[in-house]
């Protein structure tokens, strides 16, 4: 009977919590939107009080600049004409004067903007999303009518970093000040289609362009399960509310995700939520349950026992979760020891995880972490199989390497090529690349896999770019290490994923395209002179960066191996003679 009711009352707490938080949450979104609904139809109403149709243009876009700085939820407005021109006023970058621009997404076209108006019965009403860019936006648009005719439409733009700045727990301090709440909660609102529309999370930092992904696919690994979940049964008090409540398990973590429905002003359904962990909200209320039903005497004594051995316990348990957080981001450095422990069991752990800390330590030196990190969020199992794939390869190489480590130690030419490939590697990873193997004094890297990418050959160059200017920064600093670097960059198809045997697997790339990438970079040393860098690139590699201005073409030339010439051009950048 005690666990019974104990299960009974723990489950009304959570559907109290879950209803109080989605109602904030709800709260906080409607009195964030509604001032923009409000104003884009006051402004409607102003400009259809004129007495002709210039005038009621002219006067609705007088009311722009008073709007922005009236309206926090509204970063800027436009008007779209039955020309299909549109003008536009927007918040500058601090937010503290406003520019006028003209809008070149074809949301914004008049024509576009009357089919959704013939297609529902709201005013104001949603237009459509734009999610390109790192700050997509929504659209809350309002038609000025004249004699019956539609002369324009004003849109307030609502950024979805905004909407999802207003789903960060806060709290007020003594004094009326915001504080930012230090629960570990992540607050969303999807779609009725279930994609993320706002995101607000403190351990995942995804970035705004995932918006309007769906669930499985935006990244975040608790919402990926929700499609795959069951609500649970609750009572007929938050069903009336559109309060579902799920259980989602995440490993062996087990994380609490309510949400609610919500009707936008316009008709439109969508679903504001949130969840965390179940342990770091509910543990309070099933500790009070059990402490009203026990037995006095018993409850006393096993009180006493659980405090002695929790405490024992918690610390331990602390340092293990610490330790399991710098396990999932990848950080292995400067980890202590986690202390033995006299119990059991928690030994055991803590044992394994410093046995895992060294192991960890020593494998991350030889797995780049960046590569490491993108197969496990895409999957390993589907981002290293192997396939043909187009990418842009990357071949460097250091000019006369053996005559400069003639005169030096094992120590001394160690440390040169280190401080040489931190270099290359930071550049490599600066622009999303994925670093192959070191080969004697040269690195192999490429771009287009696993993470697929449509603009690899411009972020190839643009890292190579970041290389010449390493390179050359690094000599003028320390002349007598002075390195010429030989660089080389080509497009074309190759096998990527696991090449090896199952002792010893390695993601790597190979083919056709990377032979010639290698003699490529052979070349560049007898087209040019090397002082401190030159990069050469294949046509291929120009043609799919769309020709960029950068280049300069240097001829074809035969390449070993390879029938047929092959375009070279070379870097601006690292052209040294005529």
């Amino acid at each position: 009977m005690s666990v019974h009711t104990n299960l009974k009352n723990t489950r009304s707490l959570i559907e109290k919590a879950s209803i109080k938080s989605t109602e904030a949450i709800n709260n906080a979104l409607g009195a964030y939107m509604t001032p923009a609904f409000s104003s884009v139809y006051a402004i409607k109403i102003y400009a259809e009080e004129q007495p002709n149709t210039q005038s009621a243009i002219f006067r609705a876009r007088q009311t722009f600049r008073g709007v922005l700085f009236g309206v926090k939820s509204i970063d800027g407005l436009v008007l779209s004409l039955p020309n299909e021109t549109s003008w536009g006023l927007r918040h500058g970058e601090d937010r503290e004067d406003l520019v006028s621009f003209h809008p070149d997404q074809a949301l914004f076209n008049f024509s576009r903007m009357q089919s959704i108006d013939e297609q529902t019965n709201q005013d104001p009403f949603w237009g459509d999303f734009y999610a390109s860019g790192e700050n997509p936006f929504a659209t809350v648009t309002s038609a000025i009518e004249f004699d019956g005719k539609t002369i324009g439409y004003v849109s307030a733009i609502i950024t979805m970093k905004g909407v999802g700045s207003i789903l960060v727990p806060m709290h007020e301090d003594g004094v009326g000040n915001q504080i930012e709440d230090e629960e570990d909660v992540t607050r969303f609102i999807l779609t009725s289609e279930n994609r993320v529309l706002a995101y607000s999370s403190p351990t995942n930092d995804l970035q705004q362009h995932n918006l309007l992904e769906r669930v499985t696919e935006f990244g975040d690994p608790v919402l990926a399960k929700f499609e795959g979940s069951k609500a649970q049964p609750f009572s007929q008090r938050a069903r009336k509310k559109g309060v579902e409540l799920h259980l989602i398990f995440d490993g062996e973590d087990m994380y609490v995700l309510v949400l609610q429905k919500l009707i936008s002003p316009d008709g439109e359904v969508y679903y504001v939520g949130e969840y965390q962990l179940a342990n770091s909200r509910y543990d309070e209320f099933t500790r009070l349950i059990n402490s009203v039903f026990a037995g006095v005497a018993v409850v006393f004594l096993s009180a006493l026992v659980a405090i002695f051995f929790a405490r024992r316990l918690a610390s331990p348990l602390k340092g293990i979760a610490a330790r399991a957080q710098k396990f999932g981001a990848l950080e292995f450095e400067h980890l202590e020891p986690l202390p033995r422990s006299h119990i059991r069991e928690v030994d055991q752990i803590t044992s394994a995880m410093n046995a895992s800390t060294s192991g960890l330590l020593a494998m991350s030196k030889y797995i780049p972490k960046s590569l490491y990190s993108k197969l496990m969020a895409m999957g390993i199992d589907r981002a290293a199989k192997a396939k043909e794939a187009e990418l842009t390869i990357l071949f460097t190489d250091i000019e006369g390497f053996t005559s400069i480590s003639e005169h030096r130690s094992a120590g001394e030419v160690a440390g040169l090529l280190n401080d040489h490939f931190k270099l290359l590697v930071s550049a490599v990873e600066a622009h999303q690349g994925t670093v192959d193997k070191f080969v004697g004094d040269g690195m192999l890297a490429f771009w287009g896999a696993p993470n697929e990418m449509e603009d690899h050959a411009r972020r190839a160059i643009a890292a190579a770019e970041d290389m010449v200017s390493a390179i050359q920064q690094a000599n003028a600093v320390t002349p007598e290490n002075a390195l010429n670097v030989r660089i080389a960059i080509h497009t074309g198809p190759v096998i990527v994923g696991n090449v090896g045997a199952v002792e010893r697997w390695n993601y790597t790339i190979v083919g056709d395209a990377v032979n010639v990438c290698s003699r490529l970079q052979s070349l560049g040393g007898t087209i040019s002179s090397v002082k401190g860098a030159c990069v050469v690139l294949s046509g291929e590699t120009v043609e799919k960066a769309g020709r960029p201005d950068n280049v300069t073409h240097r001829g074809s030339h035969d390449i070993r191996g390879r029938k047929g010439k092959v375009e070279v051009w070379q870097l601006n950048s690292t052209i040294c003679d005529d």
